[in-house]
C-alpha cells in the first residue's frame, strides 16, 4: 500500500452531530417537514412510508438540524444501530431527530462526503461499531464512540474515483430493485385480473362471490382439492438427503424418506396461515401445515396456488393467540372455476411473471455481492484504481 494512504481516526476529519430533541407532541401524521428517525434508516436507504412530520415554525425552531442532498447520516441506538444512509434529493425537506447522528466533515479537501458514505457501510467500520453498541438493554453507541473508529484514507483523488466506481454498482443495485418492484406491480394487477376476470371473456355473471365470467363455476375448495395433515419427524432429520422437510417458512432440513408425494400447495395450520407454498418434489411437511392436493385432469394445483395466494386466508383465524387455520374453514373457501384450459393458461402467465421476478431477484444478489467484494478491496488498497490516466499501484 502507498504511503500516501492514511490511518485516521474519524474524529480528526468530521464531527458526529447528534439530531434535535423534538417533543412528542409536535409530530404530525402528515405535515410541512418529514423528521428523520432511527426507524426511518433501513438497508443503507432512508424510507419514509412511516414516517412523522412537523410543521414549518417547529421545523424553523430546529433549523440548525435540517438535512441537505448528499449528508451521511446514521442510527446510533435500537435494532437499526450502525446503520447508515445517504440524504437524497426526494427526501427532503427533511430534519434530524435524536439519536440520529448526521457528519460534519472539517474539510472536504481532505475527506469526500461520497467517499465517506462508502467507508460506513464498509464490514470494518460497522464491526468497530458494533462491539461498541453492544453491552446495554439495548444496542446504542455515542459520537465520541463513532469519531474514535479509526479508517484508512486515501489521497481526495482516489478516494472520488473510489466512490465514482461504488456509486456506478449502487446505480445497477436501484435500477435492479426498481424492475424487481415493477414487476411485482404488474404481477399484482395481473393477478386481480385474471383470478377474477380470466383471459378474453366478455360475458360476465353475477355469484355469491362477486362477478365472474359466465362459463366459469363457483366451487367449493372441499370439491376441487383434497388436505391432509403434516406430520413430524421423528428421528429421520439428517444433514442432506433427496427430501426436504417443509414449513410454512420454507425449507427447513431434510428426512431421510418422504411424507407426500408432489406436486402440492403447503398452507400453514398454525402459526403462519397467510403465506401459501407451491411444491412440485417429493417432501416432509411439518405438522404445522396442510398440504393441498388435487386431481391434475380436473384442476390445475399451480392456478389453485395463485387464486390461495390472493385470498385472505389470514381472515379466517379462530384463535386469539397463536394464529390457527381449521380445516373445514380452509375447504369451505368458495372458489371461482373457470375450464382446465384457462387454468393452465393463467397459471403459464403469472408464472412467466414470477420467474421474471426471480430471474432479477437473482441478479441483484450477484451485484450485491459484487459491490461487498468491491468495497474490501478498494476500501483495504489492496486493489488501486486509475486516476488522471495512471494506474496507482500498491
Amino acid at each position: 500500500m502507498s504511503e500516501k494512504w492514511q490511518h485516521k481516526q474519524l474524529g480528526q476529519l468530521l464531527k458526529l452531530r447528534g439530531g434535535y430533541a423534538f417533543k412528542s407532541e409536535d409530530f404530525r401524521e402528515h405535515g410541512d417537514v418529514a423528521v428523520l428517525r432511527i426507524s426511518n434508516i433501513k438497508n443503507n436507504g432512508i424510507d419514509l412510508e412511516d414516517a412523522v412530520y412537523v410543521d414549518r415554525n417547529v421545523a424553523e425552531q430546529a433549523k440548525d438540524y435540517k438535512l441537505r442532498e448528499g449528508n451521511v447520516v446514521i442510527a446510533m441506538s435500537g435494532a437499526t444501530t450502525g446503520k447508515t444512509a445517504i440524504v437524497r434529493k426526494e427526501d427532503l425537506p427533511l430534519v434530524l431527530n435524536q439519536r440520529v447522528g448526521v457528519f460534519d466533515i472539517y474539510n472536504s479537501e481532505h475527506l469526500s462526503e461520497e467517499y465517506l458514505a462508502y467507508v460506513v457501510q464498509s464490514s470494518s467500520f460497522k464491526n468497530q461499531i458494533l462491539v461498541n453498541a453492544i453491552g446495554g438493554a439495548q444496542p446504542n453507541i455515542s459520537g465520541k464512540q463513532i469519531e474514535d473508529v479509526e479508517i484508512l484514507l486515501p489521497p481526495l483523488n482516489e478516494q472520488r474515483k473510489i466512490a465514482a466506481i461504488l456509486s456506478s454498482v449502487d446505480e445497477a443495485i436501484e435500477k435492479t430493485e426498481a424492475i424487481i418492484e415493477q414487476t411485482e406491480k404488474v404481477k399484482k394487477g395481473l393477478m386481480q385480473q385474471l383470478l377474477t376476470k380470466g383471459i378474453g371473456h366478455t360475458k360476465f355473471k353475477k355469484t355469491e362471490i362477486g362477478e365472474i365470467p359466465e362459463e366459469w363455476e363457483v366451487r367449493r375448495l372441499e370439491e376441487i382439492c383434497e388436505i391432509r395433515y403434516g406430520k413430524s419427524p421423528k428421528g429421520v432429520k439428517v444433514e442432506y438427503s433427496d427430501y426436504p422437510i417443509m414449513g410454512t417458512s420454507g425449507h427447513v432440513g431434510y428426512a431421510k424418506e418422504f411424507l407426500f408425494s408432489g406436486p402440492m400447495i403447503l398452507v400453514g395450520r398454525k402459526g403462519t396461515i397467510d403465506k401459501p407454498i407451491y411444491i412440485e418434489r417429493d417432501c416432509w411437511i411439518i405438522d404445522t401445515a396442510y398440504g393441498l392436493f388435487a386431481d391434475q385432469t380436473k384442476v390445475s394445483l399451480k392456478w389453485l396456488y395463485y387464486f390461495l395466494t390472493s385470498y385472505d386466508l389470514a381472515s379466517l383465524n379462530e384463535a386469539t393467540g397463536v394464529p390457527s387455520l381449521n380445516r373445514n374453514s380452509l375447504y369451505s373457501i368458495k372458489v371461482p372455476l373457470p375450464s382446465l384450459n384457462e387454468q393452465n393458461k393463467i397459471s403459464n402467465i403469472l408464472t412467466s411473471i414470477e420467474q421474471k421476478i426471480e430471474t432479477e431477484k437473482e441478479k441483484l444478489s450477484i451485484i450485491n455481492e459484487i459491490k461487498k467484494g468491491l468495497m474490501q478491496s478498494l476500501l483495504t488498497g489492496k486493489v488501486r484504481v486509475k486516476v488522471d490516466d495512471e494506474v496507482v499501484s500498491s
